[in-house]
């Protein structure tokens, strides 16, 4: 949702010094193309049931947050497509003054790959889940109309086997990879409404099996840089644009490095009251373990459409446009994403949602 609906918010139960948002949530759906193939589809029913779980802190200096949640996906007509997804968190800040903050998070998930998403095996006979644990830790400092932040953080993507079909098979080691990131942003306030802000940081990417995609290693590290404007003017606007550059070196000479201008940006329009606009747009290095090529460019359009037809009635479309170009490679793909919503706020403990999305992707892979 664009904004926030107070009136239909959860209130939570109140434990010690915490507040307990417990939530169910259960999807009955369908798909004319279950495993996303251009010949040949595959229809099924979907149901999906997710019970979820949120404890934060009511304290009034420091913060604590943590969550868990867990998801059984069901296919009615591929059994083969049946998950169990499941997500802990664990995060807070120490407030040291008024003025900076210390902040730290951990994270484990269990998660399933989608079909036809770039990052897939097309030839899957089965969705492949993965585990992927992380840590972050921050820092942000004030002065003035100055603010600092820097952060740390560590990611580890552990892929279970993927089948191919007639006894063939992926090995998880040979996707699964650990990544390692250090970010720094200075910002400066001209004024309430607008802020100036550069940043930049390093990444590295570390493979289990550094071998594959016919190079001797795939492993990878490089800068990102870039520098931006914030903005708020009043209710009706905000939003952020930012321009930079990101360059991935690999430790095979062969393919050697890839690089681009990056670019990032985000409108919010509250038209009406009632009415709410939002548009999106990023352009950014990828890289991927298997496909033609281990980087693609991607180049993301989204737009949205927000309405509030009646205090407990809602609706919304969108349309998105990607656009993937792999790198020493003649492959590219462009994805077409169109999406209907309707939401209807029942009470503060009930809510009930129907929508519908189409998706074409066009291309060589």
């Amino acid at each position: 949702m664009m904004r926030a609906y107070p009136d239909y918010q959860a209130p939570g139960m109140s434990v010690g010094g915490f507040t307990l948002f417990p939530r169910l949530v259960t999807d009955f759906g369908y798909s004319d193309n279950i495993y996303a193939r251009p010949t040949a589809p595959k229809a099924s029913a979907i149901g999906t049931i997710a019970p979820e779980a949120v404890l934060r802190s009511n304290w009034s200096r420091h913060t604590l947050d943590a969550s868990a949640r867990a998801e059984a996906k069901r296919y009615a007509s591929a059994k083969d497509e049946n998950a169990e997804n499941y997500r802990f968190s664990l995060g807070g800040g120490l407030n040291i003054d008024s003025e900076s903050q210390l902040t730290a998070a951990i994270l484990r998930e269990r998660l399933s790959e989608l079909r036809g998403d770039p990052d897939t095996l097309n030839r899957a006979t089965e969705a492949t889940s993965y585990d992927t644990s992380r840590g972050e830790v921050g820092y942000s400092q004030t002065s003035g109309r100055f603010n600092i932040r820097l952060r740390g953080n560590v990611q580890d993507f552990e892929f279970q086997p993927t089948p191919l079909g007639e006894g063939r098979q992926v090995s998880g080691d040979e996707r699964s990879y650990m990544t390692y990131g250090a970010f720094g942003r200075l910002s400066y306030e001209l004024n309430p409404d607008f802020t100036l802000f550069s940043e930049g940081g390093w990444r590295a990417r570390r493979y289990d099996r550094p071998a594959g995609n016919g190079l001797k290693s795939r492993d990878s590290t490089g800068p990102e840089v870039g520098g931006g404007v914030n903005f708020a003017l009043s209710a009706l606007w905000s939003g952020e644009i930012a321009l930079g550059y990101a360059e991935r070196n690999l430790d095979d000479a062969n393919f050697g490095s890839v690089s681009a201008m990056t670019a990032r940006a985000q409108l919010l329009w509250n038209v009406t009251r009632a009415t709410s606009l939002r548009a999106q747009a990023l352009r950014g290095i990828n890289e991927v373990a298997v496909g033609p090529s281990i980087a693609y460019l991607s180049t993301t359009y989204w737009f949205g459409l927000e309405h509030q037809l009646q205090s407990d009635l809602l609706i919304g479309a969108n349309v998105s446009t990607r656009y993937l170009d792999y790198e020493r490679s003649r492959d590219a793909a462009d994805i077409l994403s169109v999406g209907a919503r309707a939401t209807w706020f029942i009470n503060r403990s009930f809510q009930a949602q129907a929508e519908v999305n189409f998706s074409r992707r066009d291309g060589t892979q």
